[in-house]
């Protein structure tokens, strides 16, 4: 009976390892949107943290293989751990979430979907976007496609090259586990460029760049896509649990 109750019950699958300290940072933001004040008040969550991903950018660019086919391996796995909703703990990786939704029994919440919402809700009378991401999930054209109401400005070549790709996969970037002042300098003189040029919202869009870039580093509303996905993962499994 213990076990048959169990199998009614939500289940968030988070796939991971895209890289794993932002794995673990998005798993932390689940937990924070979780209204729970009991351990046994959380929703079960299971984490699948798969370094072995290629890297999404690389590919996209046409420098490295096709991550797709770990990915849906993974997402297979956490199919057999029993997740009934999804979430990919990567921006970049977004870029393949068709392919994954088409190969995996459960679905996964879309975190440009998600801030669509919010954007609509909050942020309807912003006239430019800024958008801080890697050069991979640019060049997906993910943000013009998921919010195409706004207008959305990129750093200019040098500052995407010279500031943000620096601060995420340079030596001393944060991916290389570094989430000090380098890379929250090198993050905060590309937002302000941005904002130089107009930008009255800068979306921080990578995984990795909240754990350095905080609202205190620039003088406009800073939005984190991964905090939004977050809170919407949480509701829809809340509603399952609901309807079940």
């Amino acid at each position: 009976m213990a076990n048959q109750t169990e199998r009614t019950l939500p289940v968030i699958g988070i796939l991971g390892g895209m890289g794993s300290d932002a794995t673990v940072d998005f798993f932390g933001k689940v937990v924070a949107a979780t209204p729970a004040s009991t351990d046994q008040q959380h929703l079960r969550i299971v984490v699948d943290c798969d370094p072995g991903i290629p890297d999404r950018s690389s590919h996209i660019m046409g420098q490295g293989p096709d991550p797709l086919p770990r990915m849906i391996a993974v997402g297979k796995r956490l199919a057999e751990a029993g997740t009934t909703i999804g979430a990919v703990a990567s921006i970049t990786a977004h870029a393949y979430l068709e392919g994954l939704s088409v190969a995996l029994p459960f679905p996964f919440l879309n975190a440009f979907e998600e801030l669509s919402r919010l954007m609509g809700m909050q942020f309807a009378g912003a006239k430019r976007i800024g958008a801080l991401s890697t050069s991979g999930a640019i060049k997906a054209g993910l943000y013009e496609k998921y919010l195409s109401d706004w207008r959305i400005h990129y750093p200019d070549d040098e500052s995407q090259t010279r500031f943000v790709m620096e601060a995420i996969y340079g030596p001393n970037g944060i991916k290389a586990g570094n989430v000090g002042e380098e890379p929250r300098l090198l993050l905060r003189q590309a937002a302000q460029r941005l904002i130089a040029r107009g930008a009255d919202v800068i979306i921080i869009g990578c995984t990795e760049m909240p754990m350095v870039l905080r609202q205190e580093d620039v003088s406009v509303p800073l939005i984190d896509p991964m905090k939004v996905l977050a809170e919407a993962l949480v509701a829809r499994a809340l509603e399952q649990g609901d309807a079940r």
